[in-house]
């Protein structure tokens, strides 16, 4: 487990009621400063210990430099007795300053989430390039990372029950044959608590129980010498957000640096697992080209993936861009092309910068690992149909199958999807109650 210093531990009395879970929180608890102060609480007691203790304040984006203080952990258990609505009548009547969003995931009931962002209920058959429609895995949320650009702090939680969570896992990956890849976990640092809260040994050897089906794990860490003696069998694929030296060691603070996650990607791969790399999100830093070079040079030299996926910082303003980040680290065109662009871009997910700058980026680093490998997969991550209207053609993919680092049908080894994958999601979900 990383090296945390909470400014406190939370837990739930029925986490502390029932001996399996109680056994997850004694090792988490074991794995902090013994002096780190313990707060137990019930169901009833947590929204407005929310509240008072300015949580929501917490969960923002770090920006540079960011807080010294590690993230709040929350032991507590995933439900599904469908009583969510319930508990939001219940917290607006009596906190209505509560903020729903982190409740939601605090109360667990945010265990499988379905992501569908580029078709509608009515299943369009409209292809828009983003990522594609899947069920996720959620165990944990938040990273203590601190990364300039993410929210994904201040609280971290992790779900106590994972022996029920097992059980519903066999259920809806049965009920969704046609996703053969789960993602794990796309809001939180899927290692940082491990092996301590054994949420990767119950998916791992889970996983690797079924016949055809994939654990995909995002993670930017390093911390993976626990996963050696794990019993995989192939189907655990280790999926790394990998970026160059400025970025991983003085943007992302606590994360891996790029050497880290490369000899940790490297380990894994001697292990039997798969691995692969996003270069996501590129933040074009000065002297971005030649870090880019670099980093490609040693991907290929030490850790080679199954498959490459691109995309630049994204989902920001060029108001928040300069707001959270140390300016002077960022290559004056890019950030000149962004405060342009900045009107323009208003309602495009892919700001702050600018298609060109985002395609002279992508073309680079396409180019450069065509130095070193003329048939590995490389993609882009959650970027617009225009963009890959004009990369498509020189990626050899297009948006129906194109593979990537955690899509849902995207199986080791493969070069690129045989179906649409639009076309054959159909998502069945748990019942509740």
């Amino acid at each position: 487990m990383y090296e945390l210093h909470p400014p406190s531990l939370v837990v739930l009395q029925d986490v502390l009621d029932d001996p399996a879970m109680n056994a997850v929180y004694e090792r988490i608890k074991a794995a902090v400063p013994a002096d780190t102060p313990v707060r137990v609480v019930t169901d009833d007691e947590v929204p407005a210990l929310v509240v008072e203790e300015g949580w929501p304040a917490k969960c923002v984006r770090m920006g540079m430099p960011p807080p010294q203080e590690d993230p709040i952990i929350f032991v507590g258990r995933m439900r599904w007795d469908g009583k969510w609505q319930q508990w939001q009548d219940s917290i607006k009547q009596h906190q209505p300053d509560a903020p729903l969003g982190i409740l939601n995931k605090l109360y667990g009931y945010d265990a499988f989430s379905w992501a569908s962002f580029a078709v509608d209920a009515g299943k369009s058959p409209h292809v828009t390039g983003i990522c594609r429609p899947a069920w996720r895995l959620h165990l944990t949320w938040g990273c203590p990372h601190k990364c300039f650009y993410c929210g994904c702090t201040g609280v971290m939680t992790a779900m106590a029950n994972l022996d029920e969570y097992r059980v519903k896992l066999a259920e809806i990956v049965a009920k969704n044959p046609w996703e053969l890849c789960w993602l794990y976990d796309d809001d939180a640092e899927a290692l940082a608590l491990e092996p301590e809260y054994g949420g990767m040994k119950m998916l791992v050897e889970f996983f690797g129980s079924t016949p055809d089906r994939y654990l995909t794990v995002h993670t930017k860490s390093a911390n993976v010498d626990f996963l050696e003696h794990l019993d995989h069998r192939g189907h655990t694929i280790m999926t790394w957000s990998l970026t160059g030296p400025t970025q991983s060691s003085l943007m992302e603070a606590q994360s891996g640096t790029t050497e880290e996650r490369l000899a940790a990607a490297a380990k894994v791969m001697d292990w039997g697992y798969t691995a692969r790399f996003k270069f996501k999100p590129i933040v074009p830093v000065v002297g971005w080209r030649e870090e880019l070079q670099e980093m490609i040079r040693l991907v290929f030299e030490r850790a080679r993936p199954d498959n490459i996926t691109l995309f630049t910082l994204a989902w920001m303003t060029y108001a928040d861009l300069v707001k959270l980040a140390d300016t002077s680290l960022i290559d004056p065109w890019a950030l000149g092309e962004a405060e342009k662009a900045a009107e323009e871009m208003a309602g495009q997910s892919t700001k702050p910068f600018p298609h060109h700058v985002r395609k002279e980026i992508y073309e680079f680093a396409l180019a450069e690992i065509r130095k070193y490998d003329q048939e590995i997969p490389v993609a882009l991550s959650t970027e617009s149909r225009p963009m890959w209207e004009e990369m498509g053609p020189k990626l050899g993919l297009d948006p129906t199958n194109y593979v990537c680092g955690c899509g849902p049908q995207v199986t080791p080894g493969l070069r690129k999807l045989p179906c649409n994958p639009w076309h054959v999601a159909e998502p069945v979900g748990l019942a509740e109650g």
